[in-house]
């Protein structure tokens, strides 16, 4: 790994721009139905959509200084997923919180470190005040991981991804920890 492509390092993970050279690792991750389930409006995806997102996270970290970065787990040197933060539906002008980590991966506390570590750089490094982060009602794992970092349940909405979703927000001024 180039360490000039790592963003945010934290004790287990390296949170990386992302690449084209990704795409066979993240394909074969989001090709998985089951690792989909809770992503946008569910389902796998095929190789021509996730090379699409790769190229558009990559112009969104040119042009915001964030993304979903590439996930590369230290010990293994794996790329285990993506997380990190975007203006929501890459569109804004709410900054979304978000990760996705291969299924293999779930369960090891990944997701609380890229949460706290993505919230630590947004609001410190990009000077963002506020960050919001979406899931689905019955992922109770994501909603799990969500509280642990910090965020607060708001409330049900249909605004995000055309889907029903939970919506959780996070100020500089409660984050802890943080700024």
């Amino acid at each position: 790994m180039d360490k000039s492509q790592v963003v945010v390092e934290t004790d287990r993970l390296l949170l990386c721009a992302p690449s084209l050279d990704h795409l066979d690792t993240l394909a074969s991750l989001w090709g998985d139905p089951e690792t989909m389930k809770y992503i946008g409006a569910g389902g796998a995806w095929t190789r021509e959509q996730i090379a699409e997102r790769l190229q558009r996270a990559m112009r969104t970290q040119q042009e915001h200084g964030m993304t979903f970065w590439t996930i590369i787990e230290k010990d293994s040197g794996s790329i285990i997923g993506q997380g990190g933060l975007v203006p929501i539906e890459f569109d804004g002008p709410e900054i979304e919180l978000g990760y996705r980590l291969g299924k293999e991966h779930w369960g090891k506390g990944y997701a609380t470190e890229i949460a706290r570590a993505s919230a630590a750089y947004g609001f410190d490094t990009l000077g963002v005040d506020e960050l919001v982060a979406v899931c689905y009602e019955e992922n109770l794992p994501s909603r799990r991981v969500l509280i642990k970092a910090g965020f607060q349940e708001v409330g049900e909405s249909d605004l995000y991804y055309g889907v029903r979703t939970i919506v959780h927000r996070m100020t500089k001024d409660s984050a802890p920890g943080i700024g």
